[in-house]
């Protein structure tokens, strides 16, 4: 939920990439709802027939994490690429994200999908990673608690097993730190109402804690 009490949904595109760019359909979008379920009126393609009136921006693989900006309001997603180029996006209305039209990654095989990072009328990625880390799960940390990790990014990492630190200025990824590396597979990752930072993990399966060292 925004600020103005909206709904945004992630949809990843279904391992199909040429629906990422169909926008008859609501697969590799961003939607946006009103919280009683309607369209917005203000949604960027509300009346064009080309266009599922829900969406609010397209062109994503597979998202798996997206969190609002305590101060800003700005909503923040991340995604996976293919094989490398997971992606953290600045969502925004009516932008286009690139896939599969420009990517940083490659077929999984090792082939390309296209020789292009970008191309016009796509958004760029303000953070990517190759090889890829799988991330999922998304919170910002803005808590006194722990404060020299006030302001951070954290998300989770299936594939690169640790949990992520990112350090932001404005909307600019600064610095990476990767915590508790090949502890797990780390899923969520939330700030709880007492300030301390949780995260989840499978195989094994822990509901952990970050607190400040007493």
């Amino acid at each position: 939920f925004d600020k103005q009490n909206h709904v945004y949904v992630s949809l990843g595109e279904r391992n199909d990439p040429t629906q990422a760019q169909n926008t008859s359909n609501h697969s590799g979008s961003v939607v946006r709802l009103n919280d009683d379920g309607t369209v917005p009126a203000d949604n960027p393609y509300v009346g064009n027939a080309a266009y599922k009136p829900e969406i609010w921006t397209y062109g994503h693989r597979n998202p798996q994490g997206m969190t609002v900006h305590p101060q800003t309001g700005t909503i923040w997603l991340h995604e996976h690429g293919p094989k490398g180029g997971d992606e953290i996006n600045l969502i925004s209305k009516g932008n286009n994200y690139g896939w599969p039209l420009a990517t940083f990654g490659v077929n999984y095989n090792g082939s390309t999908i296209t020789p292009d990072t970008f191309v016009a009328g796509t958004v760029l990625p303000i953070y990517y990673w190759v090889p890829s880390i799988a991330p999922c799960g998304m919170t910002f940390y803005y808590s006194d608690v722990i404060p020299q990790w006030k302001g951070n990014l954290f998300l989770g990492a299936l594939a690169g097993k640790h949990l992520n630190r990112l350090e932001i200025a404005g909307e600019k990824v600064v610095k990476e730190e990767r915590l508790l590396q090949n502890f797990a597979r780390f899923r969520a990752v939330k700030q709880g109402p007492d300030g301390y930072l949780y995260f989840v993990t499978e195989t094994p399966g822990y509901l952990g804690r970050y607190r400040p060292k007493s």
